[in-house]
């Protein structure tokens, strides 16, 4: 991590973790394919992918801005405007 504070640099690793555990109750969540609870899987992984993208902004991880951005704007938010309109 470039030029980073020590403070800054706990919060980019506090993302990462919480973006983990997001993503794992997200993909629990629709694993368990109950109807009422399934569908908010969905919002978890979308603020695992976005904790990912601003960890990476923070961090200027290129690859990981590309990887997380995308993950979040054609994987997560799709996912999250096809379980509204159904």
């Amino acid at each position: 991590m470039q030029n980073l504070s020590t403070h800054e640099n706990r919060l980019a690793k506090t993302l990462k973790l919480t973006s983990s555990a997001c993503a794992v109750a997200g993909g629990v969540m629709l694993a368990a394919n109950l109807t009422d609870i399934s569908k908010y899987g969905f919002v978890f992984l979308a603020l695992s992918s976005s904790q990912m993208l601003v960890a990476s902004l923070w961090t200027k991880d290129t690859t990981m801005i590309i990887y997380s951005g995308s993950l979040f704007l054609f994987v997560d938010c799709l996912g999250i405007y096809r379980w509204i309109i159904q």
